[in-house]
């Protein structure tokens, strides 16, 4: 007589444990209490599409606030570092009397609390919107440099724009300067010919991927980009905003016509903030750093007088500092409210606030990039906000003359914010970002007319064009929609 066990197939025990299994992954994504909509689009993905589910899942549907990606996270190095600072900063700002308490003032007090960022006052910043312009400067300074270059990027390509990096680099590395490069893992993949990396090495540059994805410790989290754009120079001067290293930053390339983005030249205080992420992300990548304090210096000569705070968010951040910030702006504004964004896939919290501000008199204006050839899903997906949001009084407009890449929010015309984050979920929680906010009109008002001349090159989407799109698209566009929450 054959033993109990042995009366049942081996598909049989393959069976209960893929049941216990599912049954797992569900009382985790019950236990997480995230959005209900997020939920339930989840688990109808892991029990009717399990083949696609349980990998999406285990690549982009981990609750990372609770289970960490990554050791070292800015915003808690800013709070180990300058955890007096922001003592003392809350402590004023709580103590300002109520006719004072204005939108700034709270701005200013939920990102100290959320993300320690800390208000810095000695600062000076230029804009850039054209790569030429960008690179021609930043390889200047990194042609000064004297002490160390730091460079954090989304992508790098080994194209003729990337030679003349190379060119640059070797000599600072020859001179005996500490340099050291960190890239994406998925943004740089294939980006980069193996000899420039070889080339790299044999200067003497230090390179570093953040979460490789051919490392079996990191492969598996290919989904989580670090989408940070960042230069530090000697600890005195910083770079940051939409533009990566490539020949298409320049003149678009061989898929646009030309490219219209966004940047920043910083100096000041805020550089050593920028300076402390770019060495948490280092760390986190391997990379060696012996103190975190020998890289922050906010006491500096008197430098300028603009009002900053760097904010970072990632997918493991205690609180998803950049979508509360744009809520924040947007929710709190008066009379204007000015968004650029190559794409437009947002959750219900932000759509809201878009519409009760619209529904009070506010203007909205979002610019946007037209069809990209490349990125189709996000594009259906924003089709799918226009007709509600158009309807409450939200304007939308479509860039023309290239590809549109700008990345910033301007509120009231004394508020902006802008960086390497995209009015998309991805940016607001699964990609680990950087942005800075400035408190400055004068500044508000040069990035308004720069929106001002990216409209003029740009179509207003019609609420008639919205209604009729017609069924075929509208529902391909709702189909995705459903999954927005996932993308």
């Amino acid at each position: 007589m054959l033993p109990f066990f042995a009366r049942f197939s081996f598909g049989y025990y393959l069976n209960i444990v893929f049941y216990i299994f599912m049954v797992g992954i569900t009382i985790r994504i019950l236990l997480d209490n995230r959005k209900p909509t997020w939920s339930l689009a989840m688990l109808l993905l892991l029990y009717f599409l399990p083949i696609f589910g349980i990998p999406f899942y285990f690549l982009s549907g981990v609750n990372w606030k609770k289970r960490k990606i990554v050791k070292h996270i800015p915003e808690r190095i800013f709070k180990t570092n300058l955890g007096d600072l922001i003592e003392r900063q809350q402590q004023f700002l709580n103590d300002i009397p109520p006719e004072y308490d204005n939108d700034a003032v709270k701005n200013v007090r939920m990102l100290l609390k959320s993300s320690g960022a800390i208000m810095t006052m000695n600062n000076k910043l230029s804009f850039y919107n054209e790569g030429e312009l960008l690179f021609e400067d930043l390889l200047a300074d990194l042609g000064k440099a004297e002490k160390s270059i730091h460079m954090e990027y989304f992508i790098w390509r080994s194209d003729d724009v990337g030679e003349r990096f190379l060119e640059v680099l070797t000599c600072k590395a020859a001179e005996g300067l500490e340099v050291r490069l960190l890239f994406d893992g998925v943004g740089c993949f294939r980006m980069m010919k193996q000899q420039y990396k070889r080339r790299l090495r044999k200067a003497g540059i230090q390179i570093r991927y953040f979460l490789d994805p051919l490392s079996p410790f990191s492969g598996w989290l290919l989904n989580y980009c670090n989408h940070r754009k960042i230069v530090v120079i000697d600890g005195e001067t910083a770079y940051s905003g939409g533009m990566n290293i490539g020949r298409e930053y320049v003149d678009g390339g061989k898929r646009f016509k030309s490219w219209r983005d966004t940047h920043m030249k910083l100096v000041g205080e805020v550089v050593g903030l920028m300076q402390a992420v770019f060495l948490a992300d280092w760390e986190n990548s391997g990379g060696k750093v012996e103190s975190e304090q020998d890289y922050i210096n906010i006491q500096l000569q008197p430098i300028g007088d603009l009002p900053m705070q760097v904010v970072t968010s990632g997918p493991d951040s205690d609180w998803h500092s950049l979508k509360d910030l744009y809520f924040n702006m947007i929710a709190n504004a008066n009379e204007e409210v000015l968004i650029a964004s190559p794409y437009f896939v947002i959750d219900e919290s932000i759509e809201e606030a878009l519409i009760t501000a619209a529904l009070a008199g506010v203007r909205v204006k979002v610019v946007m990039a037209g069809a990209p050839p490349d990125k189709w899903v996000p594009f259906w997906v924003a089709q799918t906000y226009y007709e509600r949001l158009i309807e409450a009084g939200v304007e939308f407009y479509q860039y023309r003359e290239g590809f549109y890449h700008s990345k910033y929010l301007i509120a009231d015309g004394k508020s902006i914010t802008t960086g390497t984050c995209n009015m998309d979920m991805r940016s607001f929680e699964l990609h680990y970002e950087i942005n800075v906010v400035l408190y400055d009109a004068d500044k508000a008002v040069m990035m308004r007319n720069v929106f001002d001349e990216d409209i003029s090159n740009s179509v207003k989407i019609s609420l008639e064009e919205c209604e009729n799109l017609g069924f075929t698209k509208k529902l391909r566009n709702s189909i995705f929609r459903i999954i927005a929450p996932l993308l």
